[in-house]
């Protein structure tokens, strides 16, 4: 039996046996104002330590190792029962490069306008809490880019959940020799059949726009870019009460890309991707289970590994692209608002017969403490 044959069974075999998902509800927040806190002032630490090792070998996507950490200490200040004030600051750095701390201002502004509709200016909730899926959002984002700002509506109905965004990356004024870029998002749920927490049925429907032009550019050697990518399926949940096994999800979607640049200069004006999935969970281990096949797909924002040419090698295409993918996690609360996470992940190509890996290690620190009333 062949090594790459060995290592496809290994990776499949720890995914049927700890009976996981995906895992990322570790890592979103909690957005809604709870009355309790009106009048009351609170420090919000967040912090992830991290380590995340790509072992990528084929031709489209390069490996790279990340060793850091993201530290967000916020002030929170609820004057009523509808509005969140925020301010503090973010801090990312990676080991070996200290002297590199990439630093921002964080300032937010959240009114609740209705008991299901929020709205939020600054610093948004992003990155995982948009909950697109990879091939249009990398994961990796939560790492090493984590920090969002600009506008956000939230609605949250009974049978509807809906994320609308701007993310403003870089702001330019008269005569800066470099572009504007920005990210406008939509990503909603929409519940089909609900049976009380046992099962449901929805549709998921994801959307992001990449942006980089502007009309004052100064620099005319970059042309206007603007890449369209969506992803529509269906996902049915079921909750299961068994020790070793609390929920199954399958999820399939349709993935489309556009070109809608007034001059297209992208290697494909268009492409398409299929992305059916498995997902299966209990109290610590989470799996996704999943199969990729993508036809001339650009995804500016997506993990590499998805996309039909490579970011980093000049010439290099590959017009479809078929991955098994599998992403095992293991989570656990050592202490109060404190998770450790250790992630597997596995690429295998099957046109170019090639196992490609990940792992990592992270530690999430999210708490707020009480300061005053």
């Amino acid at each position: 039996m062949k090594l790459r044959t060995v290592l496809i069974l290994f990776f499949v075999l720890i995914a049927s046996y700890c009976y996981s998902q995906s895992g990322y509800s570790y890592y979103i927040h909690d957005y809604k104002i709870n009355p309790s806190d009106s009048n009351k002032l609170f420090l919000e630490i967040d912090n992830t330590n991290f380590i995340k090792n790509n072992e990528y070998f084929g031709p489209v996507a390069e490996g790279y190792t990340l060793l850091g950490f993201n530290l967000s200490p916020k002030i929170q200040y609820f004057p009523n029962s509808r509005i969140k004030l925020s301010a503090g600051a973010n801090l990312l750095s990676y080991y070996g490069r200290e002297n590199e701390i990439n630093a921002s201002l964080l300032l937010s502004f959240q009114y609740k306008i209705n008991e299901h509709f929020d709205f939020v200016l600054g610093n948004i909730y992003g990155t995982v809490n948009h909950k697109l899926i990879e091939p249009i959002y990398d994961f990796e984002r939560f790492l090493n880019n984590n920090i969002e700002n600009g506008i956000q509506f939230l609605w949250n109905y009974d049978r509807i959940f809906t994320d609308l965004w701007l993310d403003w990356e870089q702001q330019i004024l008269q005569g800066d020799p470099f572009q504007e870029i920005f990210n406008v998002g939509l990503s909603s749920e929409f519940i089909l059949l609900k049976k009380e927490d046992r099962y449901s049925l929805s549709i998921p429907f994801q959307n992001i726009v990449r942006h980089e032009g502007g009309q004052i550019n100064s620099n005319n050697g970059e042309s206007l870019k603007t890449i369209f990518n969506n992803a529509t399926g269906l996902s049915f949940k079921k909750t299961i009460h068994q020790k070793y096994l609390k929920k199954i999800i399958l999820s399939s979607f349709i993935v489309n890309y556009q070109d809608l640049s007034p001059n297209k200069k992208q290697l494909y004006i268009d492409g398409t991707g299929f992305y059916p999935s498995i997902e299966l969970g209990n109290n610590s281990f989470d799996l996704l289970l999943g199969y990729w096949y993508g036809n001339q797909f650009i995804a500016p924002l997506s993990n590499p590994i998805f996309e039909s040419y490579s970011r980093t090698k000049f010439f290099v295409e590959e017009p479809v692209r078929q991955l098994i993918t599998s992403k095992l996690s293991y989570q656990k609360d050592v202490f109060k608002g404190i998770n450790l996470s250790v992630r597997l992940e596995s690429y295998y190509d099957i046109l170019n017969v090639n196992m490609e890996y990940a792992w990592g290690i992270l530690i999430v620190i999210n708490d707020r403490f009480f300061l005053k009333e």
